[in-house]
């Protein structure tokens, strides 16, 4: 059985709450795919050549774009189905660059999209991958009842703040990350 979801920044600020209008039996389930388009200039930043410490010689012209990393966090899911290990940026009281930050249900899916012009655009795309189906629940017998409310809500990591790539952050309209530009499918597989 394949379950497909979708929502857009019109009407969304990043998170979407979907209820089953029917009862589903399965004990495995797989991200089969996800299609999006996510943009804004909130997700991407150019850094220019001349940037102290940025490890970019013998890039020539105005630098290199950096987009910002993106993730889906499935509130379904949980500490026996899929975590992401991760780290805090060091910037909140007490924190370090060592301090862990563990998303239980989140999984990174890509990368933002940036203008076409931006001439990393493309060598980045030609190297994105992901290996879809993915198993997100192994052979453990579940039963979602009618009326079940499945919630998917957008992460990424601002690269904006220079010389930082910051934690993993709800994305959301105030950010101007998730606009009326941005759309997200995601199909889920049911074994």
């Amino acid at each position: 059985m394949l379950l497909n979801f979708s929502f857009t920044g019109e009407n969304s600020t990043g998170s979407q709450a979907f209820t089953l209008t029917k009862e589903v039996k399965f004990k495995t389930c797989k991200l089969k795919d996800i299609k999006y388009t996510i943009t804004g200039e909130d997700l991407f930043e150019q850094i220019a050549k001349s940037t102290a410490n940025d490890g970019q010689t013998g890039i020539s012209g105005a630098g290199v774009t950096i987009p910002s990393p993106l993730a889906l966090h499935m509130d379904f899911l949980d500490t026996k189905d899929c975590i992401t290990y991760s780290l805090k940026d060091g910037t909140g009281a007490g924190e370090s660059v060592s301090t862990v930050d563990n998303i239980t249900g989140m999984i990174p899916i890509g990368c933002a999209d940036v203008p076409l012009q931006e001439q990393y655009y493309q060598t980045l795309k030609n190297n994105v991958s992901h290996s879809y189906p993915y198993t997100l629940i192994r052979n453990r017998p579940q039963t979602w009842a009618v009326g079940k409310v499945l919630t998917f809500t957008l992460y990424y990591r601002d690269v904006r703040t220079d010389g930082l790539i910051k934690q993993w952050a709800l994305m959301s309209g105030l950010t101007d990350a998730f606009n009326d530009t941005c759309s997200i499918d995601i199909t889920l597989e049911l074994e």
